[in-house]
């Protein structure tokens, strides 16, 4: 291929790139930087088939209290709507497969902990204490990202238990190893004057545990397997696989179809 051939499709995979790039832009609230790297040519993307995307992030804005430190998004073999993604819509022709790294700072935590999403998503979990029916919730959260794969979660547990109401302020303390395949639990202590009876606090932290071994989630927009949990220089690092069928309406749609999953 001659020099100015090469320059010419280097050119139109240029175009293209940036063209995907103020797609995925206007799909979020805002972002320091976003690269995109479609590997294909006009003739494969016109039919909806690309051989693969590479997209890098930093400063992501999903949306109010998603915000993220960076994310690194691979899949191969995407067959996109090329029409739809120039018109800033993403649509895909049929399910995309993507490995997915997505990196939080400690800030970015403690605004998702406390964002209206999470409180939809772990609203009213139910338990059972002692043959009684009970649930709670969690407010006022904050975590402490620290070295070796520890994380510090700081929170109010609001218990409701036949018809009565316990708000108890409490410190747990978690261990990550094994890329997150393992999780350890070296510490939890009373924040106040304020304390749970031991059959409940039992019961809520059994709760806790099995959210916190929970890796698969699915609806029917989207599958995501969680692959690895860490937590490195005050930053916590969740890999996955998703499988994206279409993109949902909105996130709060999409976290409300899981969200009865949780009480299983």
């Amino acid at each position: 291929m001659s020099n100015k051939s090469e320059a010419k499709g280097d050119l139109k995979q240029l175009l293209i790139n940036k063209a995907a790039e103020t797609a995925i832009a206007a799909s979020v609230e805002s972002a320091d930087n976003i690269d995109v790297n479609l590997d294909s040519n006009i003739p494969q993307l016109l039919q909806g088939e690309t051989t693969s995307l590479k997209i890098v992030g930093e400063k992501i804005i999903a949306v109010k209290d998603i915000h993220l430190e960076k994310i690194d998004i691979t899949s191969q073999d995407l067959s996109l709507n090329l029409t739809q993604a120039i018109l800033g819509k993403i649509a895909f022709e049929q399910p995309g497969n993507f490995q997915v790294k997505l990196v939080f700072t400690q800030s970015d935590c403690d605004r998702l902990l406390n964002s209206a999403h999470v409180r939809t998503l772990l609203q009213n979990l139910a338990l059972t204490i002692a043959q009684d029916s009970a649930s709670f919730h969690l407010q006022e959260s904050e975590c402490k990202l620290e070295q070796d794969g520890k994380l510090f979660l700081i929170t109010t547990i609001v218990l409701n238990r036949e018809q009565q109401i316990k708000t108890v302020r409490f410190k747990i303390a978690l261990q990550f190893y094994q890329a997150g395949l393992g999780i350890k639990f070296i510490g939890s202590s009373y924040l106040g004057d304020q304390t749970f009876d031991l059959d409940e606090i039992i019961a809520i932290m059994n709760k806790v545990r099995d959210l916190l071994y929970l890796r698969h989630f699915a609806n029917d927009d989207l599958a995501f397997n969680l692959t690895s949990i860490q937590i490195e220089d005050q930053q916590l690092m969740l890999k996955g696989d998703t499988q994206i069928k279409r993109l949902p309406d909105s996130i709060s749609q999409s976290i409300k179809s899981v969200t009865s999953k949780l009480n299983d």
